[in-house]
């Protein structure tokens, strides 16, 4: 067959240069569906993160739900621990100021308990010994501190012993102090009693020795904070 190129000399070479250039050939995509996959991933993930969002509010809601039923009981709660609180503090104040009537009313029932015939008491006290021994200093001597003198908390009763002898008044008094030193409810709070003072004094054919016994505290023992 023959062919017949009718194209003038001039513009063939550019035609064939345009042809070499444009080797490269691309496929045609599609418009249309591109867009619908778009549109599709889109859609997807604003619809999982919708789904998610609810989940949370969901949970949320129900956290404020669980929040709501305990509030009450909290309240509840902090009434009654500050009606516990009040209640603590009236029973502490009464536990002070019944204690110490308590806690003499036994002693001196103890001390009833030990009382002699021919005994007569007339006054009970409580005092202090100071010490006479002078305060000791340990010097330069690193690691020894200073003895300082404790003083003696003591328990003071006065009292009479009656009778129609002096020798047998003098006895009653000795009895009376061995009666306290062998009543051991009496006796557990104290290091010591002895008999301070005497003094006689007659009455008729009654012979009356006025006595003052001095009933030493051990040393933590003191009832003079439960006054």
């Amino acid at each position: 067959m023959i062919e017949l190129n009718l194209i003038p000399k001039n513009l063939r070479i550019a035609n064939k240069k345009n042809e070499a250039k444009l080797g490269i050939k691309l496929s045609k995509v599609a418009p249309i569906p591109l867009i619908v996959g778009l549109i599709s991933v889109i859609i997807l993930s604003q619809v999982i993160l919708g789904m998610i969002s609810v989940m949370q509010q969901k949970k949320l809601a129900a956290i404020k739900c669980k929040l709501n039923d305990i509030m009450p009981q909290q309240e509840i709660a902090a009434t009654l621990k500050k009606e516990v609180d009040k209640l603590s503090g009236k029973v502490a104040v009464i536990d002070s100021l019944t204690s110490g009537s308590l806690v003499w009313a036994q002693k001196l029932y103890d001390l009833n308990n030990s009382i002699v015939d021919g005994v007569w008491l007339s006054a009970l006290s409580l005092s202090v010994e100071k010490s006479k021994t002078p305060q000791v200093f340990a010097g330069f001597n690193k690691g020894i501190s200073p003895q300082v003198p404790a003083d003696k908390e003591m328990f003071v009763i006065n009292g009479s012993a009656v009778s129609s002898d002096s020798d047998e008044a003098t006895a009653i008094v000795g009895r009376f102090i061995d009666s306290l030193k062998t009543n051991a409810d009496f006796f557990k709070d104290f290091d010591d009693i002895k008999l301070s003072s005497v003094q006689r004094e007659t009455l008729g054919n009654t012979e009356i020795m006025n006595f003052t016994i001095i009933c030493y505290f051990k040393p933590g023992r003191s009832y003079f904070e439960k006054l």
